[in-house]
């Protein structure tokens, strides 16, 4: 059954539907979450707090026509709300461009799980750090980036270059001053 279809089960009062979609949700979208806070509290929060706006939705009849970047919206909306509250929306990068992106896709499939790598994403801009982390953790396809972000496609693009540009640099540079090595 696909996900759209616990939704519409949901939406008929069947609430075991939803137990599916947390069982099957819950780990990535926390994953997610906790990449973009950095906090674990404040991050289990957030994703309940979207089950319980999925929940919500259902039971109002609400089905998305694809769910998982519908999903993805609602965290990524609670996110932003939590860095508008807390002042603590940081700062932009400029869209400095850097040559050379054909190196970061060998370092990004050498280095995907390593601490290294989450830790040179965490330093990129929010939006670029979203996008990452929807594409290469959560394998979001770019049309459902821009969905969950509720962003046009073509940004959705332009933040994937740039944010792979900037970890490139920014991995690089790590090399350069040797960490990251014998991890």
């Amino acid at each position: 059954m696909q996900d759209e279809e616990y939704m519409r089960q949901l939406s008929y009062g069947n609430d075991s539907a939803l137990d599916t979609l947390v069982f099957q949700y819950h780990k990535p979208l926390y994953g997610y979450v906790y990449r973009l806070l950095q906090d674990e509290n404040l991050a289990e929060d957030i994703v309940q707090d979207t089950f319980m706006k999925i929940y919500q939705q259902g039971k109002n009849g609400f089905v998305p026509d694809s769910f998982k970047p519908w999903m993805y919206k609602i965290a990524t909306n609670g996110c932003r709300d939590y860095w508008r509250k807390a002042s603590t929306k940081r700062e932009y990068f400029t869209d400095e461009i850097v040559e050379g992106t054909g190196k970061i896709h060998h370092i990004i499939d050498r280095q995907l799980e390593r601490q290294w790598m989450i830790d040179a994403l965490d330093q990129l801009a929010p939006d670029y750090r979203m996008v990452l982390y929807l594409r290469f953790y959560q394998e979001l396809k770019y049309a459902e980036i821009a969905l969950a972000l509720e962003i046009p496609l073509n940004t959705v693009k332009t933040w994937i270059s740039r944010g792979l540009k900037q970890l490139e640099g920014i991995l690089l540079e790590d090399e350069r001053k040797g960490a990251g090595v014998n991890e």
